[in-house]
């Protein structure tokens, strides 16, 4: 997990750098793994993140977990169709 916490961070990282985004929500399984994915991720995204704008990013769990994808993917297709037209 420590390993792909550091990648996650560097991913995390280069993105706020670039979109200046705030929080970045991790979604799908691997939202589920709590802490042992979130702490080293949280600890590698400070080292990588040191841009001012980007050094302040909050990483959390999606709240729908494993469902978000597919929540995401009905509101696109929704969208697309003119539902919430």
């Amino acid at each position: 997990f420590d390993r792909a916490a550091r990648a996650l961070a560097a991913g995390i990282a280069a993105t706020a750098v670039l979109t200046e985004i705030e929080v970045a929500v991790v979604g799908g399984g691997v939202a589920g793994a709590g802490d042992v994915l979130f702490a080293p991720l949280r600890r590698h995204l400070r080292a990588y993140a040191t841009l001012s704008f980007a050094a302040g990013v909050e990483v959390v769990p999606a709240r729908l977990g494993g469902d978000a994808g597919v929540v995401g993917a009905a509101a696109a297709a929704a969208e697309a169709v003119g539902v919430w037209a």
